[in-house]
């Protein structure tokens, strides 16, 4: 999680329930959704950008967020680096965000992994989706459930951004291959270590996986998200990536 101001935290409780346009010029808009699945009712957000109107087909980024995260409030996915980047320079993301939460002790596999994309499926309908421009961007525990989800599903993503993850499933590495990937690593992690992005990159690349990239940042640890998707250069690469199918 991001440095969050005072401010910041009364603007995200002002969530509306149910989503309506926003006015060209004013903040973006969190909208609250809930999801039974499997007789589970799970919380996720629904970030719509400043100028948002029903009609164009928007961008999507489908953000999974940490550990420190889980809950069942809501509120906390909305206040992770990307959707903080994307509050902060609304230039640089006009998408809408998907932000489920992670129930308690819970990870991002199993129903939690289904009800994820059953989260997407339904806001890329009610929001009007370009089913060619979904992204993925995670952060710690979410890293590794967003390159869990683009291997499960890589038809469904046109690339990921990968922060900070553990990567356990090594079996994944060949159906990733031919989808953008960025994964970043802070060098002197010592919550997830550089190891875990440094041996996955490793094994893409002798897959054959050439479009795969990895920033190592040096001297920094794990908590470099806002470094991130503050990163003008993170946004322009994530949103000019499209699916030719």
């Amino acid at each position: 999680m991001g440095t969050v101001t005072m401010a910041l935290v009364a603007w995200l409780l002002t969530g509306v329930p149910e989503a309506g346009p926003a006015p060209a010029g004013s903040p973006g808009t969190f909208v609250a959704k809930t999801l039974t699945f499997r007789g589970e009712t799970y919380v996720y957000s629904v970030y719509l950008p400043p100028g948002y109107r029903q009609g164009p087909e928007w961008p999507f980024i489908l953000a999974l967020h940490g550990a420190g995260s889980r809950g069942t409030d809501g509120l906390q996915p909305r206040t992770q680096s990307v959707a903080e980047a994307a509050r902060v320079h609304p230039e640089r993301y006009p998408a809408v965000l998907v932000l489920p939460q992670c129930p308690p002790d819970k990870d991002w596999s199993g129903d939690v992994a289904d009800f994820v994309l059953e989260a997407l499926e339904r806001s890329l309908k009610e929001f009007g989706g370009d089913r060619k421009r979904v992204y993925l961007a995670g952060q710690s525990m979410g890293a590794g459930g967003v390159v869990q989800l683009a291997a499960r599903r890589p038809e469904r993503f046109a690339a990921v951004v990968a922060v900070a993850g553990r990567y356990r499933d090594r079996s994944l590495v060949g159906k990733l291959k031919g989808l953008p990937l960025w994964m970043w690593h802070g060098e002197r992690d010592t919550v997830v270590p550089v190891s875990e992005s440094r041996e996955l990159v490793a094994l893409l690349r002798a897959g054959g996986h050439n479009a795969v990239s990895y920033t190592e940042l040096s001297g920094l640890g794990h908590d470099i998200f806002d470094t991130v998707y503050l990163d003008p250069a993170v946004s322009t690469w994530l949103l000019s990536q499209k699916r030719g199918k």
